[in-house]
């Protein structure tokens, strides 16, 4: 049980919260492709399951040169893009051929789905998920 006002929480109740809420190593891998200026989603649910979690995502390779941005699914955030400034935020990265990319790190929707967007259309994006964190919302 947990703990109250006047308990103490259980060693059994402290490892499953643990156990359910710890980050985790993942490992699973993927590709996707993109479509430039159009946002598509990336379901990650079957790794990190039909809720909230913080995901760190390490994505390289591309059949072009391309900036790919990324974000919670139903977000309004749009990437800044500037001939003068690279800035495409912090949840992305610029990806080439020959397994050349990044990490990122972006948080699902409560589905557990991302969205991505790239400056070219692009193939053979490789993607290994490398840990995520199962977000606990508070009840009220």
């Amino acid at each position: 049980t947990g703990a109250s006002a006047t308990t103490l929480a259980t060693s059994e109740s402290i490892k499953a919260y643990v156990d359910e809420y710890a980050m985790k190593y993942s490992g699973s891998t993927g590709t996707f492709n993109t479509t430039a200026a159009t946002f598509v989603d990336l379901d990650l649910s079957a790794v990190v399951g039909l809720n909230r979690a913080l995901v760190v995502l390490e994505v390289y390779n591309s059949s072009v040169d391309t900036s790919i941005f990324y974000r919670t699914k139903g977000s309004t955030v749009l990437p800044y893009t500037s001939a003068t400034v690279s800035g495409w935020g912090s949840a992305a990265g610029t990806l080439a051929t020959s397994d050349t990319g990044g990490t990122v790190v972006v948080m699902t929707d409560q589905n557990g789905v991302i969205q991505y967007r790239s400056d070219l259309t692009a193939t053979g994006v490789k993607y290994t998920v490398q840990a995520f964190q199962k977000l606990l919302i508070p009840t009220p």
